[in-house]
């Protein structure tokens, strides 16, 4: 298990921003993993774990402790009848693809989330009317001590969480069930998804995907725009004059710019809307 001391988060994260971790490891094992875990007990060490940075917002003074990277390093998945089992690093968008070479559908809504399994497994993520949680049949868990398995019937979740977020536990491999359909139709599917997703999302830019939670009977984007926010700037950080539910790092944004630009957004959505808005992106890191 190697250990990288004061590694810059900004180099992790799709927002490029973000100060250094203490430590980062990126296990290949599972056997790494809780090799990694009982190291940070044993030093006292708080524990980050991170995919590939897409969710995440660093603060500027970065994660004290030990970082787990479970990322491409940590990778596999294979195809068994209409189910696929893969780790925890597998991107979301490649395993869509995958679904779709073996005429598997159910996956076409996550060929454009940039997250990995084990990342949208522990916030539920979806994308276009689907989600990932319905379709997890089995989830294999590590904590320092032991390795579990929940069934089905195990794994709850809801709007943007889930039984892994509770139980603090790190998910190591998941078993995907989805169904059997046409290629051509798959395929198609998903060409249209991603074309929606070109048009209308701020892809050129570093962004953290949608910055906010939606909230009952509200699209934030709307809400943000009607308050007349749309292109709104502190800093590097930018409301994205193509989405406004989406924070944009125009190139020199610090984790600070972003923060209060969230923190203004919030307040002036709550003045004009009444509404309390939650951040969707998880903001790790010292204060």
């Amino acid at each position: 298990m190697e250990l990288i001391k004061n590694f810059p988060m900004d180099q992790l994260t799709s927002l490029g921003v973000g100060g250094p971790a203490d430590f980062l490891c990126k296990p290949k094992s599972v056997a790494e993993i809780q090799a990694a875990l009982n190291y940070a007990r044993e030093h006292q060490l708080p524990v980050t774990i991170v995919g590939y940075g897409s969710n995440l917002l660093v603060t500027d003074k970065g994660i004290r402790g030990l970082v787990i990277q479970l990322a491409e390093h940590f990778a596999q998945a294979h195809v068994v009848g209409a189910k696929i089992r893969a780790t925890a690093g597998c991107l979301l968008s490649s395993l869509s693809k995958l679904a779709a070479h073996h005429s598997l559908t159910g996956l076409e809504f996550a060929v454009g989330i940039p997250g990995s399994l084990g990342g949208a497994i522990y916030m539920n993520a979806g994308a276009y009317g689907g989600e990932i949680g319905p379709l997890i049949e089995e989830i294999t868990w590590v904590t320092a001590d032991e390795v579990g398995v929940w069934r089905k019937a195990d794994f709850n979740y809801g709007y943007r969480h889930s039984r892994v977020q509770t139980d603090r536990v790190i998910v190591a491999e998941a078993v995907v069930q989805l169904k059997p359909g046409n290629k051509d139709e798959i395929l198609k599917a998903m060409k249209e998804l991603q074309a929606r997703r070109i048009a209308h999302q701020p892809l050129d830019q570093p962004s953290a995907g949608s910055t906010f939670k939606r909230p009952p009977g509200h699209y934030v984007g709307s809400m943000i725009e009607a308050a007349n926010l749309k292109g709104y700037q502190i800093g590097g950080a930018q409301v994205s004059t193509k989405h406004a539910g989406f924070i944009v790092n125009t190139g020199s944004a610090t984790a600070q710019d972003v923060l209060e630009l969230i923190a203004h957004i919030q307040k002036t959505i709550k003045a004009k809307f009444d509404v309390d808005l939650q951040p969707e992106l998880q903001i790790v890191g010292e204060k």
